[in-house]
C-alpha cells in the first residue's frame, strides 16, 4: 500500500474515532508499528492530527469538512462565476495551465472557453469534456484513477503524469485558505494533486471565495508564500494579504 493511501485511512479513521492507536492501525493496514509511527510524525508535521503515547489523537485545529461535489456546485454561484472571470483575465495568451478538479476551477475553465491559445493540463474530467470542443484551446485529461464521488482522476498515475510537465500557472480551488497554514483541503488524494501541480508550475492562482477565507481544513497543500495570485470576492476581509503574492477581490451580484 502507499504511503498516501494508507495517510488517507489513517485520517478516515481518526475522523470517525477522534483518535487511533498504533498496533490497531499496524493490524489493519499490515504494516509494522515503525511505518505508523512514520505516517503520524508525516501528519502532524502537515497539522492533522497530533501524535501520543501509543497512538494519534485530532489535531486541536478547527477543520473545514467539504460538502459533497453535487452540493457544492448549487452554492456561492455568483462569487465563483466572479472569481472565475477575474482569474482568467490573469492568464496571458499562450500559458499552459494546470487545472485541478473542483467547482471554483469549473467557473475558471468556463470563462477560459473565451480565450485563445492555451494549454490547459487538468485531472477534472468534466473540464476536460467542457474544453475538447473549442479549436482555439488543447486540453489533456491526466490518467489515473476515477473517484466515485468527485469527476476526476486521482492517484499515483495522476500524480507521475504531472510531473512529466512545466506549466506557467498552477490554478486551484482549495477547501480552506489559512494566513498562518495556507491552503488546505479535506481530502489527501485532491491535496496532493494540488500540491504536485503548484510544484510543476512557474506561478500558483488560489480561487477562493470569502467562506473559504481564515479557514482550515485537515490536508496541507501548500504554505501562504507559495501563492502568487489569491483569487477572491468583494465579501473577503480587504485586509486579506499573502506574504509574497497578489490579493484580487471580484465584484459579483449574489446568485445563490
Amino acid at each position: 500500500m502507499w504511503s498516501h493511501e494508507r495517510h488517507s485511512k489513517i485520517l478516515d479513521r481518526l475522523s470517525r474515532d477522534g483518535k487511533v492507536t498504533t498496533n490497531e492501525l499496524a493490524a489493519l493496514l499490515e504494516v509494522s508499528s515503525e511505518t505508523i509511527r512514520r505516517d503520524f510524525l508525516d501528519l502532524e508535521e502537515q497539522g492533522n492530527l497530533k501524535r501520543v503515547h501509543g497512538g494519534a489523537v485530532l489535531s486541536d485545529r478547527k477543520i473545514l469538512p467539504e460538502p459533497a461535489f453535487a452540493d457544492r456546485l448549487k452554492t456561492h454561484a455568483g462569487a465563483k462565476m466572479a472569481i472565475g472571470r477575474l482569474a482568467a483575465g490573469l492568464i496571458p495568451a499562450g500559458s499552459t495551465l494546470f487545472i485541478d478538479a473542483g467547482t471554483t476551477t469549473l467557473a475558471f475553465a468556463q470563462e477560459i472557453l473565451h480565450h485563445r491559445d492555451l494549454r490547459l493540463i487538468t485531472n477534472s474530467i468534466e473540464i476536460a469534456q467542457m474544453v475538447a470542443p473549442h479549436p482555439n484551446l488543447e486540453v489533456l485529461l491526466l490518467g489515473g484513477k476515477p473517484h466515485a464521488e468527485v469527476p476526476a482522476t486521482y492517484g499515483e498515475l495522476t500524480l507521475s503524469e504531472v510531473d512529466r510537465f512545466l506549466a506557467d500557472f498552477a490554478v486551484i480551488s482549495p477547501v480552506a485558505y489559512h494566513s498562518t497554514r495556507g491552503a488546505t483541503n479535506y481530502a489527501l488524494h485532491e491535496a496532493e494533486v494540488a500540491r504536485k501541480m503548484i510544484v510543476c508550475s512557474k506561478r500558483c492562482v488560489m480561487l477562493c471565495h470569502a467562506e473559504k477565507i481564515g479557514k482550515e481544513s485537515r490536508v496541507a497543500i501548500c504554505r501562504p508564500e507559495e501563492i502568487d495570485h489569491l483569487i477572491t470576492d468583494d465579501a473577503t476581509d480587504p485586509e486579506t494579504s499573502l506574504p509574497r503574492g497578489e490579493v484580487h477581490f471580484a465584484p459579483f451580484q449574489c446568485l445563490d
